[in-house]
């Protein structure tokens, strides 16, 4: 009987001891903990949240398409934003540790900074400043606050990714 209580109880210690040491590991990499199938740690949407230019490196016809399609499976939440609900989703974005909104399958910004914001008369909201991509043939870099570059309130489909 003591054998088996002791086995038991070593089990459960190495257990804990290879989750710590996972955690740890994940933690010292800084990398985004990703769920879902894609789990690659050089994909399009890791690159993406530690250098916003990697966007440019993206050999993919729309690379914008290609994130959304991947962030879809991993995002922590995902959140259809428009005026109505924005004051909803800046105060739900601001707990995570990234922020991506696509804008149709033309525009991405990640948000650099929820405490840089501007008023937005569109939008109703302070909106942070971010950089991104608009897509009009070619990528083309912006660094504005988010209303800038992201558009006004529409019709058009904005998706917020949020990850950790």
């Amino acid at each position: 009987m003591k054998n088996i209580t002791l086995i038991a109880l070593l089990t459960l210690i190495f257990s804990c001891s290879t989750d710590i040491n996972e955690k740890e590991t994940s933690q010292s990499k800084n990398v985004p903990e990703m769920r879902g199938k894609e789990t690659n740690q050089s994909n399009i949407v890791t690159n993406f949240l530690y250098d916003v230019t990697s966007l440019e490196n993206e050999e993919s016809k729309n690379p914008i398409i290609k994130f959304q399609e991947i962030a879809n499976t991993i995002a922590e939440k995902v959140i259809l934003i428009n005026k109505e609900n924005i004051e909803y989703f800046l105060t739900e974005a601001i707990e995570y540790k990234y922020c991506v909104i696509t804008t149709g399958d033309h525009t991405i910004v990640k948000i650099e900074d929820f405490n840089n914001c501007k008023q937005s008369g569109s939008w109703a909201a302070c909106m942070p400043y971010a950089e991104g991509y608009i897509k009009k043939g070619k990528l083309i870099f912006e660094k504005d606050y988010s209303n800038n570059i992201i558009g006004r309130p529409d019709s058009q489909k904005r998706t917020a990714y949020l990850f950790n």
